[in-house]
């Protein structure tokens, strides 16, 4: 199905394509206001062969290689000149050398950059005392070194030369700095390219574009090669290159289009220029057959990469199929002319499919920005959905977290009522039960005051634990001494209380504080009752691995009577409840009741 709005974007494509096809036929280089223009001259070829001819003319030898040819022409002036003149030659294909009145005029330094045998523009400089009043004759030699590219000669200029200096299209067509920019610009692009494909290897597309960049960075130092003393036998080498362009283009088609690749693509791009290249070599004499195949295979790749990325940018309105079907379709087209132009069936100044190289590699830049942008609009898109689920996530979590608080709070505040109410029923309840069995029973009044003041004794620890923190057992057990100091006193007992050496101990709560001030007030019950002591002495102490021990020992004989009733089993149950142990022995004159408790207390 074709998105919606589609025909826009395709339509505005359209229109660059043609604007770019049609440029070689509107974009002219500039021409001077005044001065000679020399259209008439006589050809001169190898075999002496003389022919006039109207300029632009284009020559095509039958045989490939080395030739020359020469063009004759005459002009008169008026009058002696006093300054230098111009001889400007919008366009020459193939290496140029002019003589005026048989004297040689210089040429500018040779530079690879300007690629003669595709065509150039040159501007020489022609001392006055070079011409003379009257008649004048020029000569243009032209040699082609190698292949069977046409020569081609434009009209030839004769003025003072003042505009043409100043023109900055001028200067960039003679001196080759476009070449030079185009070169630099597809070495920072190949850089790219390949830094990008080490990073997404899994992608196909930046492995076709990195291998493209690769091919045309070979192809264009080709280029200069053959320019070069001793490196013009390389020709065929860049030749039989033209053929994998249109593989490429086919391979990055396919892949941007997110289409499966053949897998005799890649190995062919490799077998196909090698069995040109032998080819070319069995067939020196015929040159351009090699090429043509080459050229050949070029172009129909380009236009099948041309067919699948529009095809699949109509369906799919993806920007980067639609930029790229453009230099495709221009490779295509321009390449097609050119072959038109080397085989003679039409005339043309310029071989213009290697001006195209760099349209290419802007359009592939484009397409790495395009594709920059998207991947970061859709990381800010990602980041803003992200940051709002995570601002929502937040507030639910917050949300929760208050209600989980409150839950919490409610529970921790019913297992305290729960541990109180039990506390209480364990504990205050049976002393109450007690004295009301010693009232019904008629029982005397200290006897009744004794079981009152357990109970006292017992409310008092339940709620003094309730203030008991982690850590705080020191202060549980100095409540502890407050208390049970007067009560010793009044019955005449004495209390040794040491507790310096007690250990730290984590996890204390009201709970397991509780159980023991439960543990030690038991045993400080059981040394007065079955004593009947008259010394009791407390003392805490560092146990094996970090151990706490709390030792409450009395003077008392009371030993085997403590063992024989439930007081015993009552500390040991609660000892254990809170991961500790309580172990009663009987010494010599005295009956010691050891807690030992771990590091870190069980919540009882």
């Amino acid at each position: 199905m074709r998105p919606a709005g589609l025909a826009g974007p395709a339509l505005l494509l359209v229109a660059l394509t043609l604007l770019l096809a049609s440029m070689p036929a509107w974009l002219h280089l500039p021409l001077p206001d005044n001065g000679l223009v020399l259209t008439q001259a006589a050809l001169v070829v190898d075999d002496g062969k003389v022919q006039a001819v109207t300029l632009p003319h284009t020559v095509r030898t039958p045989e490939p290689g080395r030739a020359v040819i020469r063009y004759e022409m005459e002009f008169q002036l008026q009058a002696q000149l006093e300054r230098a003149q111009t001889v400007y030659i919008p366009a020459a294909r193939h290496p140029l050398s002019v003589a005026v009145n048989d004297r040689a005029v210089q040429l500018p330094a040779d530079s690879p950059w300007l690629q003669q045998a595709q065509g150039y523009t040159s501007l020489l400089r022609v001392p006055a005392d070079y011409l003379v009043q009257g008649e004048n004759h020029i000569v243009v030699t032209l040699v082609r070194r190698d292949a069977a590219i046409p020569f081609y000669l434009s009209p030839v200029h004769i003025e003072a030369g003042a505009g043409l200096d100043r023109s900055p299209w001028l200067a960039l067509a003679m001196a080759g700095q476009g070449r030079i920019a185009a070169f630099v610009l597809h070495l920072v692009v190949l850089l790219g390219l390949l830094t990008l494909w080490t990073a997404r290897r899994h992608d196909p597309l930046f492995r076709w574009l990195a291998l493209i960049g690769s091919t045309t960075l070979l192809a264009n130092l080709l280029d200069i090669a053959q320019v070069l003393d001793g490196f013009a036998s390389w020709a065929p080498a860049q030749h039989v290159l033209m053929c994998a362009f249109g593989l490429m283009a086919l391979g990055v088609a396919l892949a941007a289009a997110e289409r499966p690749t053949p897998r005799w693509l890649a190995p062919a791009m490799i077998v196909l220029p090698l069995l040109l290249l032998g080819l070319g070599l069995l067939l020196g004499e015929r040159p351009l057959l090699v090429t043509g195949i080459s050229a050949g295979i070029a172009i129909g790749g380009h236009i099948v990469a041309t067919v699948l990325l529009a095809t699949s940018f109509l369906r799919t309105g993806r920007w980067d199929q639609g930029l790229l079907a453009v230099p495709f379709f221009l490779v295509a087209w321009i390449g097609l002319g050119d072959m038109m132009v080397v085989t003679g069936l039409r005339e043309a100044p310029f071989l213009l499919t290697n001006y195209v190289r760099p349209l290419t590699l802007l359009t592939i830049v484009i397409v790495l920005m395009r594709r920059l942008a998207n991947s970061l609009n859709s990381l800010d898109e990602a980041n803003d959905l992200l940051r709002h689920k995570l601002n929502e996530q937040e507030r639910q979590l917050s949300s929760l977290h208050a209600r989980e608080r409150r839950r919490a709070a409610e529970a921790v505040l019913e297992d305290e009522r729960e541990r109180l109410t039990r506390d209480l029923h364990d504990g205050l309840s049976g002393h109450l039960v007690s004295i009301i069995a010693l009232s019904e029973r008629g029982a005397d009044a200290a006897t009744i005051e004794r079981s009152a003041r357990a109970a006292l004794d017992d409310l008092r620890l339940v709620i003094n634990s309730l203030d008991v923190g982690d850590e705080d057992l020191p202060l549980a057990l100095a409540g502890f001494r407050e208390r049970l100091e007067p009560q010793l006193r009044r019955l005449g007992v004495g209390l040794d209380w040491s507790m310096e050496k007690l250990p730290e101990i984590g996890g204390v709560t009201p709970g397991n504080a509780l159980s023991v001030l439960r543990i030690m007030q038991e045993a400080v019950t059981n040394a007065l009752k079955h004593g009947p002591a008259r010394h009791i002495r407390i003392e805490g102490q560092r146990g094996y691995g970090g151990a706490a021990v709390i030792a409450v020992a009395n003077d008392g004989g009371g030993g085997e009577a403590a063992r024989a009733g439930h007081g015993l089993s009552n500390m040991s149950r609660r000892a254990r409840s809170i991961g500790g142990d309580a172990v009663f022995e009987r010494l010599e004159g005295e009956a010691i009741m050891r807690l030992t408790l771990p590091p870190r207390l069980l919540d009882a």
